[in-house]
């Protein structure tokens, strides 16, 4: 989703809806998006599971919640967004 929402430069309603629009946008503009792989991505999602609270989230919300991680937001506000899916 990171990769085709900076590629073509759309909304996208998965992204527009999930509460990570923001987040995006700060990893396109700092031009980390060139810095993470794949793998960094399922290795933040594979940690976000691994809390048994999380195992109820759908994986897009998951998804949002490390692109949300790697765009720098505080702990607090991830808990905070955690706490509100």
């Amino acid at each position: 989703m990171l990769e085709r929402y900076g590629t073509v430069n759309k909304k996208f309603p998965e992204v527009e809806h999930l509460g990570c629009r923001m987040d995006v946008n700060k990893l396109l503009e700092d031009g980390k998006t060139d810095e993470l792989s794949l793998d960094d991505i399922v290795d933040a999602i594979d940690k976000f599971y691994s809390n048994r609270k999380n195992l109820v989230i759908p994986i897009v919300f998951a998804y949002c919640y490390s692109i949300k991680y790697f765009a720098g937001v505080s702990k607090e506000e991830l808990n905070s967004y955690r706490e509100k899916l």
